[in-house]
């Protein structure tokens, strides 16, 4: 066992003497002057890079926001989610503690575009989200996230997109190297044994930018990559009120009473690898032409154990009678009885009891390649795009499970900031006798892939033809595969059937940390378990563990052409710059996979009834869709240094492709006397809609400062909701009631945006190296997005009311010194297609420090904390959306990191 918190002393100790963060390291860069958004001046202070992303956002076209290269990595960044996380109306969320997904303006990542270099990627994640770990936040350049369309941008971000830049090599006018090496310590990871390395990690980077011919040539590569260790530990109460354990209590006066299904505990712990490369080659032979290739590959290993335990509580009809030993709150839900009663805590009857010992392992790798060709030949630019890439995730997770023979009861609650605790009665989890090997669970080989090809040709024409500046047309194809193949199995004990574990199989793998609240429970070596029991771990025969109807195959084919007009005139004496164009779009998609009749009961000899497996079928569905997306975005430059924005625009995001699935699985209760619950994706599928007006106010007040604010409407036309019982499918003379994901109609999403951000650099000295950079966005919605069998409607997934970001930045004489506080309210998780949605992520706030000396012109050193607060992760409301109804806690502990940074 391990404990440590001489590092948590001294972190606060630093916060005391700090007010913000450091820049890692940056390299000195003077670029080319280009309409596009690609001006990016570093320097080694923070201010530096808020001074560039200012006027990337004061110059663009339409609405940006921006970061610089300077802004990226300053903070303990894991990933470029981490840095973007701190943009006006950004927020992230998280797994096992890091940044993985983004959400624009408080709506969900589904809502969202992202691309790289400007072309859309591919996406380990089954729906169209970008995994934003896959990218180390060292190899991004530089990022915009566009808020209004243009037309010549693709289509598919309704809440906005996020365009991911790389290096180009002939932006800089010399050679550049710079090495970055950091040493981290995870605390939590220092308690729990499973954790790779008692809790230490290291991250490296290396980049080498030149400059060859004459300034015609320029290379640049980048490596990064990091180990870092697995450490968190959850608990969590299942939801109240499922279909088969709806467990609804009579006490002694007969009241209803709902109850949890169950619950689990899990520590989980071990290592994290990532690697990736970044490559360009760029070529200028004259003014007229330019060739640039990049490339970018990354793997992203996560290699963990999890142990814990999990309980049921048991719904049989004679426990129901059993008086409950609780004090219920009144429960308001109609769909589950009036004056129906909540069992928040209490004693109660299980109905199992098990100890898990889980492995698993996931494997994501993603290449990218793009080659772009521009010809410039008077007032005429050519430039064509071709791309490729794929991504390919492996999966593994196997469970070990050991039942005990007699659970008992257990008491049950919540603490105050929502975790559960529990006691049991007579049972315990750490005695061999006690708890026999059942089973193993596996999911050998689960892997999904996805594939774009792209290609794109845009045309500009300057003009100097009265108020048109310029038009610009253009035209685009894609072809897109997305898969996944599943696998699952049981395999049983066939050794030494209800023998007691060896006691040298035991091991004391467990966590310092762990809650005193919950019972202790029982570690093995699994490998030993498995040779001991099931005489090794099985290989079934291709095809015997598919899991058919979890399998699925989406090809999609996008073209789509443009046509835009920039203008530049006055009104009222009044300089107003902007574009008008339309967009045009067709998608086809093709979506196979596997359709399965409701299983039959069949009577294999006198009284003796088996149900058997129903048909399975192989299915291909094709449906199509044409948008027409015009746009508007107007600048009107009020005074030098004030400018009000206008856009209207029509928007579209597509439908997730693992939704559009034609899986069908029908469903009989027993010997098929009443249709159950049969689930489906969508095929047929269309992609949200919208209609949006943005106005904003910009005030540049000096050169380093300015003060912003955004109104936004979005007019719903259609959205993508899951609903239960949403079609009825009538099946050789039965009719099942299935639930699927739908197209819904109407609604809105309106909010908006404030930002200030001001050097005090007026001050006297010392405190003119003050700053700070502040935003927040509101944002609500009328749309029920799920509606589930049993459960109150849902918002939108990924929607947060409430969006901020706090930063105090302190530079002095080599000095800088950086705090960020971001905070998210609350927002619905995604759900189930049958049962439910998955719960309300509690309001969550991530304090994040670092602090670093520049002792010249080629050597920096710092000091950086991620999750000063240790701010944990909830969810409470499964299938119910009642805050009363805790669901998951999970704790990641603060993470620290000391490194050195080497620059030429």
């Amino acid at each position: 066992m391990k404990h440590s918190t001489v590092i948590h002393r001294l972190t606060h100790a630093a916060l005391l003497l700090a007010l913000g963060t450091s820049s890692s390291f940056g390299w000195a860069q003077t670029a080319n002057n280009d309409e596009k958004i690609e001006e990016i001046v570093i320097t080694g202070k923070f201010l530096r890079s808020l001074q560039s992303a200012m006027e990337q956002k004061r110059n663009s076209a339409s609405m940006i926001e921006a970061i610089a290269a300077e802004d990226i990595g300053q903070l303990p960044d894991v990933s470029i989610s981490d840095s973007l996380n701190r943009l006006p109306g950004l927020a992230q969320d998280r797994d096992r503690g890091n940044g993985s997904q983004i959400s624009i303006r408080g709506m969900g990542g589904l809502l969202g575009l992202t691309t790289l270099n400007g072309r859309e990627v591919a996406t380990v994640e089954e729906d169209r989200n970008i995994r934003y770990d896959q990218f180390p936040s060292e190899l991004i350049n530089a990022a915009q996230v566009y808020k209004t369309p243009q037309a010549h941008l693709p289509e598919g971000g309704l809440s906005g997109t996020v365009n991911l830049e790389t290096i180009k090599p002939l932006d800089f006018d010399s050679r550049q190297m710079s090495v970055d090496v950091r040493g981290s310590f995870y605390d939590l990871g220092g308690d729990i044994d499973d954790a790779a390395n008692d809790g230490w990690g290291h991250r490296f980077s290396v980049s080498y930018i030149d400059q060859f011919l004459d300034d015609t040539l320029g290379v640049a590569l980048g490596y990064a990559g990091r180990s870092q260790p697995i450490a968190t530990q959850r608990s969590e109460l299942w939801n109240y009120g499922d279909t088969w354990h709806n467990t609804q209590w009579n006490d002694a006066l007969g009241t209803n009473v709902n109850a949890p299904w169950g619950g689990s505990a899990l520590i989980r712990g071990g290592e994290d690898r990532r690697h990736g490369v970044m490559g360009a080659i760029q070529w200028q032979p004259n003014d007229n032409l330019e060739i640039a290739y990049d490339g970018f590959w990354s793997t992203f290993d996560i290699d963990e154990t999890q142990r814990g335990f999990d309980f049921q509580i048991a719904n049989t009809y004679t426990d129901q009678w059993l008086l409950i030993d609780t004090t219920p709150t009144a429960y308001t839900n109609p769909e589950l009885g009036e004056g129906a009663l909540d069992l928040l805590s209490g004693t109660v009857p299980l109905s199992s009891l098990r100890n898990l010992n889980e492995e698993f392992a996931q494997e994501d790798t993603l290449i990218s390649h793009g080659l772009n060709v521009e010809w410039r030949q008077d007032a005429w630019t050519f430039e064509g795009d071709l791309s490729y890439s794929k991504t390919e995730r492996d999966r593994r997770w196997a469970s070990i499970r050991t039942t005990h023979a007699a659970p008992g009861y257990a008491t049950f609650g919540a603490t105050g900031d929502k975790r559960m605790w529990l006691s049991l009665d007579t049972a315990d989890l750490t005695d061999p006798a006690q708890n026999s090997v059942s089973e193993i669970e596996v999911r050998p080989a689960a892997d999904g892939g996805d594939e774009i090809t792209a290609f794109q040709l845009d045309v500009t024409r300057e003009l100097d033809a009265g108020l048109l500046t310029a038009v610009r047309f253009g035209a685009s194809v894609s072809q897109r595969e997305k898969f996944l193949n599943a696998q699952n199995w049981l395999q049983y004990v066939t050794d030494n059937s209800g023998t007691p574990i060896p006691e040298e199989f035991i091991l004391d793998a467990k966590s310092d940390s762990y809650w005193n609240d919950l019972p202790d429970y029982l570690t093995f070596d699994r490998n030993a378990v498995i040779d001991y029991y099931f005489g090794g771990l099985a290989n079934p025969d291709v095809g015997d563990a598919d899991d058919l109807l979890s399998s699925w195959d989406v090809s999609e084919d996008i073209s789509a052409q443009y046509v835009q007009l920039d203008f530049a005139t006055e009104i009222f004496a009044l300089p107003l710059t902007g574009n008008v164009g339309v967009r045009a779009a067709q998608t086809e998609t093709t979506s196979s996979g596997y359709q399965q009749g409701p299983n039959v009961w069949v009577e294999t000899s006198p009284g003796v009834w088996e149900e058997m497996a129903g048909e399975v079928e192989a299915v291909a569905i094709v449906h199509d869709y044409d948008e027409v997306l015009p746009s508007l975005n107007m600048t009107l430059a009020v005074t030098d240094e004030q400018q009000v924005r206008f856009g209207v625009a029509k928007t579209i995001a597509r439908a997730p492709v693992d939704l559009m699935s034609p899986s069908l699985n029908l469903n009989d209760d027993l010997f098929g006397a009443n249709p159950g619950e049969s689930s489906s994706g969508n095929p047929k599928l269309d992609p949200f809609r919208a209609t949006q007006v943005d106005l904003g106010y910009e005030w540049y007040f000096n050169d380093e400062s300015s003060v912003a604010a955004t109104v936004y409407y979005k007019d719903l036309d259609t959205f993508i909701a899951r609903a239960a019982d949403a079609e009825q499918i009538v099946y050789n003379g039965t009719t099942y009631n299935v639930s699927r994901p739908i197209n819904g109609e109407g609604g809105y999403i309106r909010g908006y945006e404030v930002l200030y951000q001001q050097a005090f650099s007026f001050l006297p000295e010392p405190f003119n190296g003050l700053g700070v950079y502040a935003n927040y966005a509101f944002t609500e919605s009328n749309v029920e997005q799920f509606v589930p069998l049993y459960s109150t409607k849902s918002a939108l997934t990924g929607l947060s009311e409430h969006v901020g970001n706090l930063t105090l930045w302190y530079y002095k004489d080599g000095f800088e010194a950086r705090t960020s506080y971001s905070y998210r309210s609350e927002f619905q998780r995604d759900i189930n297609a049958v049962q439910g949605e998955e719960g309300i992520n509690d309001s969550e706030g991530y304090v994040d420090l670092s602090l670093s000396y520049e002792m010249d012109d080629h050597y920096k050193f710092y000091f950086q904390v991620q999750n000063l607060t240790n701010e944990p992760y909830r969810v409470y409301g499964l299938e119910s959306n009642n805050p009363n109804h805790v669901n998951k806690y999970e704790e990641f502990g603060r993470r620290y990191m000391v490194g050195v940074s080497w620059k030429l």
